[in-house]
Order: structure tokens, then C-alpha cells, then sequence
């Protein structure tokens, strides 16, 4: 099958997203040998268009080559240049099989409302402050962070929960952020474990060890 007609298959894909999601659901399949956007269904900012230039942080994936290993990347958290808070994942369209990459098609989902809405009711349950007065997670600018800034802001958020230095965690809390980073597909993307024993202060031995654990939980 040629490329276009590749691409031109999932257009019917793309149309589901879209009726299951709703309109705060931004759906774009990229061309990724002349990386721009081949189609896009509720855009999130004007400027993107059919043939528009392809954003960096899919332009990173490529880059990373990040597509050989995995078959998608979820739930990571991006903003648009009109400043909408999204939660994002982006699936890589490969042929059979070769297995090469014929495009991406990134979902990136408008979290504004239900961000606002989860302030309200923190407000309302516990009087306490607005959730982002005492989180320090941040939304990543989808058009300027690496994979390897996803890897870095993902850990540290996870550390950041704790409220303490990295180094005072119990075993039992390093275990909680392992569990954590690992659900969130974290350790596939290369480097990962090194730099959270680095966070850690701690060796990729142990961060392999708890792994290694958990598997023994869960089996």
C-alpha cells in the first residue's frame, strides 16, 4: 500500500476519535516523511492546518527513532500555543512487515474544564487550596520539550509528590514512585533508569532490583 493510501485509511479512524471524544479532542495524523499534518479534525489553534509544519515534540519522537521500540506513547501532558492544557498520547502507524513507519496520529485532549472543576471540588471537599498550589506537576509546551524532557519532568513530578528530598523516601515510597514511573511506560524510553538513580542518589542496580520486585508482586 503507498503511503498516501495509508494515511488516507485511517481518516475513518480519525472520525471515531472524534464522535467517542468530543469536540475537546484534537485528533492529527502526521506525514512523517515530509513531516507536516496531514489531517486534522477539532483543531486546538488555528495555525493548524493540513500541511502545516509538524510540532517538535512529534518531530523529537522521530528524531529519538522511539517509534522502533514502542507502538505508542500515552498519557503525557503537553500545552498549545493557545495555551490549552492537554493530555496527549501519540500512536505510530507502521506497515506489515516491514514494520516502517508510515505516520503518527496524536490525540491530545482539552483538560482545561475538568483541571478547573478538580480545584473547585478539592475547594469544596476539603476547603483546601487550588490542587496546582500544592503539586508542582507541570504541563510540558508540546512544541519545545524532548523525550528526554518528558523522561526528566515526569520524575520529578512523581518526586515532587512526596513533599521530602529524594534521599529521606522509605524503601516503601521508592517502591510507590518505581510503581508509578513504570505504569507510565517511563523505564522503556532509554536513559530513564539511570536518571532516576541518579535522582534517587541511589545505583540503576537498585532501581533494577525494584523492578524486579514488583514483577514478583504482580506475578
Amino acid at each position: 500500500m503507498e503511503r498516501k493510501e495509508h494515511l488516507d485509511a485511517i481518516l475513518p479512524l480519525m472520525r471515531f476519535f472524534t464522535e467517542i471524544l468530543g469536540t475537546n479532542t484534537e485528533v492529527v495524523l502526521y506525514d512523517v516523511e515530509d513531516r507536516v499534518v496531514y489531517q486534522v479534525l477539532n483543531p486546538l489553534d488555528d495555525e493548524m492546518v493540513p500541511g502545516s509544519e509538524m510540532r517538535s515534540l512529534e518531530r523529537t519522537f522521530l528524531e529519538s527513532r522511539i517509534y522502533e521500540k514502542e507502538e505508542f506513547i500515552v498519557d503525557y501532558r503537553a500545552i498549545s500555543r493557545s495555551k490549552h492544557k492537554l493530555k496527549s498520547a501519540t500512536f505510530f502507524l507502521k506497515n506489515n512487515p516491514e514494520k516502517k513507519l508510515q505516520g503518527m496520529i496524536t490525540v491530545n485532549v482539552n483538560v482545561e474544564r475538568l483541571v478547573e472543576l478538580r480545584d473547585i471540588l478539592n475547594v469544596m471537599i476539603s476547603g483546601s487550596h487550588p490542587y496546582e498550589a500544592e503539586t508542582g506537576a507541570p504541563f510540558y509546551n508540546s512544541f519545545e520539550v524532548s523525550v528526554e524532557g518528558l523522561v526528566t519532568n515526569t520524575i520529578q513530578e512523581e518526586l515532587a509528590r512526596f513533599g521530602v528530598e529524594p534521599t529521606r523516601l522509605s524503601y516503601q515510597e521508592k517502591m510507590e514512585v518505581v510503581h508509578t514511573l513504570d505504569e507510565k511506560g517511563i523505564f522503556l524510553v532509554k536513559g530513564a533508569i539511570a536518571e532516576l538513580a541518579a535522582a534517587l542518589k541511589t545505583t540503576e542496580t537498585s532501581i533494577y532490583r525494584y523492578l524486579s520486585k514488583l514483577q514478583e508482586q504482580q506475578s
